[in-house]
């Protein structure tokens, strides 16, 4: 037997399939080499966190919304300073957003990659980028910096913005990490759609190598051209196999 995982996240269901310490078939072996070690630990949050993103994401934003990165031109804006201005950002936003009857939702983290400025990335309902230009100067005051908008595509699956922006902050959560201060990977408003998984345990010795698609949906294809991913856990050593489904609306199939 093994566990199975679903999550309904917008357009996207994901699926996975795992043996556990508690849930495998019978030979059924862990993978030499993993446990408990910070290396493996640190794994398994990295991809954590980049599903909780991912769901949030697929979830509540879709074709139209904005990815806003908020610029800075000073390279010694500190860590302080630029938190303190995303939440004076996000604050005079959400009054712009209610003011125009936009329902308010973000996500948002900050970006201090060696080598570039530290910037903002926030995920937005659409509204006038003039608007967005106007708050960020009226944050700035006297500072320098600009906005760069990036409008959401109508694929429905945002897998690849959650893997870019948890690349991209890791340098931020290692520099909150050596100031001994408790820092999150990604903020987001309250009230936003948060995809609980759901488990099972299924009795079968082993699971379809070739998964299928429910009705209406498509599979979902990695850069390889592969629709079912697999992989050994970096902690408990037992395999475990992926694929996701994207549900595709009857107007969009007649079209093809």
């Amino acid at each position: 037997m093994y566990v199975k995982r679903t999550v309904i996240a917008g357009q996207v269901i994901e699926t996975k399939k795992m043996f556990t310490a508690r849930a495998h078939t019978k030979g059924v072996r862990r993978q030499p080499g993993t446990g408990q070690t910070p290396k493996a630990q640190h794994a398994v949050n990295e991809r954590k966190a980049e599903e909780k993103l991912r769901w949030k994401l697929n979830a509540n934003f879709g074709a139209g919304d904005y990815h806003v990165v908020l610029h800075y031109y000073d390279k010694e804006v500190t860590l302080e300073q630029a938190e303190a201005d995303k939440k004076a950002f996000l604050r005079m936003l959400r009054t712009k957003y209610k003011q125009q009857g936009i329902t308010w939702k973000y996500v948002a983290c900050t970006e201090t990659k060696r080598m570039t400025n530290i910037h903002h990335h926030i995920i937005l309902p659409a509204i006038s980028l003039q608007v967005v230009q106007e708050v960020w100067e009226s944050v700035l005051g006297e500072r320098q910096g600009n906005v760069s908008v990036k409008p959401l595509d109508k694929r429905g699956n945002h897998a690849k913005l959650a893997n870019y922006l948890i690349k991209e902050t890791r340098k931020t959560i290692e520099r909150y990490r050596q100031s001994a201060k408790r820092y999150k990977r990604f903020s987001c408003a309250q009230g936003m759609v948060q995809p609980e998984p759901v488990y099972q345990i299924i009795a079968a010795a082993q699971w379809a190598k070739e998964p299928r698609p429910r009705k209406g949906y498509v599979l979902l294809k990695d850069d390889d051209g592969n629709v079912m991913r697999t992989g050994i856990h970096e902690v408990t050593g037992y395999p475990w196999a992926e694929y996701a489904e994207l549900y595709i609306p009857e107007d969009k199939k007649t079209q093809k």
